[in-house]
């Protein structure tokens, strides 16, 4: 199968707790993803510093790339290969809903989350898909890709960004 590309070199500032280290972490992530038939899982750690905080393939971001929808065809660029994206706060995503979305998103596609809401940082971008490289935001950038729905699945597609978020994480999926 595919590269699934972990996006975890932000800052989480918003959360106040780096997103990669909570429920799991990446490690989680990674071991999620392999069991989805991942061939290979790169995490993209941000700086050279967060490097040594990861196991696995891990790729540093290159200096010179500034915001998340430069990195993106930076990455695909340097990848050669069909992508999927998965945020590093992607705390509820199984295998089973990995596998779901990409039998629905074969040609490439963004997924809705439980609100109905666009997730492009969980894209499945096939090599051969056109990006607005011209764009100067994400969702510019993942315009043109269909989204897909996926009803049983939706919830596994959310991001957390603020401890609100969290919040709602534990109340409307506590911890088995």
């Amino acid at each position: 199968m595919s590269i699934a590309v972990v996006l975890a070199g932000g800052k989480s500032t918003r959360m106040g707790h780096d997103k990669a280290t909570m429920y799991g972490g990446v490690e989680r992530l990674q071991q999620c993803l392999t069991e989805a038939g991942f061939r290979r899982v790169v995490v993209l750690c941000g700086s050279s510093e967060r490097k040594k905080a990861f196991a696995g393939e891990v790729m540093v971001d290159p200096p010179n790339i500034d915001g998340l929808h430069r990195l993106i065809p930076w990455i695909r660029d340097k990848l050669q290969d069909d992508i999927l994206l998965v945020p590093c706060d992607a705390f509820l995503l199984t295998v089973e809903a990995v596998k779901r979305f990409l039998e629905q998103a074969e040609h490439g596609g963004v997924p809705l989350d439980d609100d109905g809401t666009r997730q492009p940082l969980f894209a499945y971008l096939p090599q051969a898909t056109r990006l607005d490289e011209a764009a100067n935001s994400v969702t510019g950038l993942m315009e043109a890709i269909p989204s897909v729905e996926l009803k049983e699945h939706a919830a596994c597609f959310t991001n957390f960004n603020t401890q609100n978020d969290l919040s709602r994480l534990e109340r409307e999926h506590p911890p088995r």
